[in-house]
């Protein structure tokens, strides 16, 4: 990658992201190791409960959204420490624009600017 599509950000700046992607993606582990014993007990009440498991299958299927959800928050996060180490932490990945500060304090994860976002058609979360 060439070095115009590095940031400008401070050293001040970037070390206070880097701060809340790892205490972000520290979160998101922990959430994720819980996730896998909760999962465990629904999938067991699934089992032992068949008058309710109905409900206890809906449960466990919105319970593995949400699990999934957290992996992919991760893997963003992850990637965004990443972009941190190559300096092009800011810029979309797409255009080479600089996202906007307020997006990336919001979302520090995206790698689109908000344009390039719409474009896609898909949505920031």
């Amino acid at each position: 990658m060439s070095d115009d599509r590095r940031t400008d950000r401070t050293p001040v700046a970037d070390e206070e992201t880097r701060r809340r992607l790892t205490e972000r993606a520290a979160a998101l582990r922990r959430e994720i190791a819980a996730a896998a014993a909760r999962e465990e007990e629904l999938r067991a009440d699934c089992l032992l409960d068949a008058a309710d498991a109905g409900a206890e299958a809906e449960a466990l299927e919105r319970h593995r959204g949400e699990t999934r959800r957290a992996h992919e928050l991760l893997a963003g996060t992850e990637a965004a420490l990443a972009r941190l180490d190559t300096g092009t932490f800011g810029r979309c990945e797409r255009c080479g624009e600089a996202i906007g500060a307020e997006r990336l304090h919001a979302f520090p994860h995206v790698e689109r600017c908000l344009r390039c976002e719409a474009r896609s058609g898909t949505r920031t979360r």
